[in-house]
């Protein structure tokens, strides 16, 4: 097991400072709605529910915009099952899928299996149907800032970090949560959940050591052609990435998933141990002229599979 020589110095907010703000534990926000997606104020209620079970931690790692970004831990350490949502708020999918499988999470939780959930990332972005936090509209100009960006304690060709600092103050946190979580909880499977509105079909990104081989993305891949979502077997991404059997693997960009996947890390100028996630994996299913709820169904039986893919990668 490997561990990370980081000092973190992150303050970490109690989750219960946002519910003295908001009587019931749910923001007084309001969520786009057009798409149906689940209210913000619901998701932050189902995830305090969940707190409650005695298994669970909750932490608020940052407050955007009076949205906590949140994440859940179980009280039992180990190699753990890490489930990331709505980096991107555009994609409601994944948040709704999550909210719907809280009981699939804490049955593993129950069958003793060491859990970490970020189950709403970007919730600024969520309740306004808006990519990126801080950005409407983004274009060359204005790109927009993920709030998983990574670079900052990614080496680059030059063994330097491929960016001076963190692109945001909630990609600062986000990252600093992850990091100090690893020590921990050691990633044995990490899952992103996305969608994409500028694709007609699904398909994997294999960010750990095994990239197309990976049994966990194979396993995965089976379970969508099995549910008859469209899959891109071979061919390219539209950023150019080549898929083989649905996967694609090798990819340096930047993401939170590259990073909790790496073996090194750069931090406080020197080089660390990184999370070394064992099989880490970004899930990219259609949005295009789909319903919500088949978008959301796909990603609930993704969940449903984690005891399983869990087996798949610790033996």
């Amino acid at each position: 097991m490997r561990t990370i020589g980081m000092a973190l110095t992150l303050a970490v907010l109690p989750a219960c400072a946002f519910a003295r703000t908001h009587p019931g534990g749910g923001p007084k926000v309001k969520t786009y709605d057009a798409d149906g997606r689940t209210p913000i104020g619901e998701i932050y209620g189902s995830l305090a529910g969940l707190a409650k079970k005695g298994r669970w931690k909750i932490e608020t790692v940052f407050i955007d915009q009076e949205l906590p970004i949140q994440v859940l831990f179980t009280k039992r350490k180990g190699p753990a099952v890490w489930v990331l949502a709505g980096i991107h708020g555009e994609e409601p999918a994944p948040p709704d899928a999550v909210h719907k499988s809280l009981g699939t999470l804490d049955a593993l939780a129950a069958g003793k299996i060491p859990v970490v959930l970020f189950p709403l990332c970007n919730p600024a972005g969520y309740s306004k149907n808006w990519r990126y936090p801080d950005a409407e509209k983004y274009d060359e100009k204005n790109p927009g800032h993920s709030v998983g960006d990574s670079d900052h304690l990614l080496p680059g060709k030059d063994g330097r970090p491929r960016a001076e600092k963190a692109s945001s103050a909630q990609a600062d946190a986000l990252t600093r949560k992850a990091l100090e979580l690893a020590k921990d909880y050691p990633p044995a499977l990490s899952i992103d959940l996305h969608e994409d509105d500028l694709i007609g079909k699904g398909y994997l990104y294999s960010q750990g050591p095994k990239g197309h081989e990976d049994p966990a993305a194979k396993a995965i891949i089976r379970k969508m052609a099995e549910l008859r979502y469209p899959i891109i077997l071979s061919g390219k991404t539209r950023f150019d990435e080549p898929i083989v059997d649905g996967i694609v693997s090798g990819v340096q960009d930047g993401s939170i998933d590259e990073l909790i996947a790496s073996e090194e890390i750069l931090a406080e100028g020197a080089a660390r141990d990184g999370p070394s996630g064992r099989s880490v994996i970004v899930v990219e299913t259609s949005a295009m002229r789909r319903p919500l709820k088949e978008r959301v169904d796909v990603h609930c039986a993704i969940l449903g599979m984690l005891e399983e893919l869990y087996s798949l990668v610790v033996k």
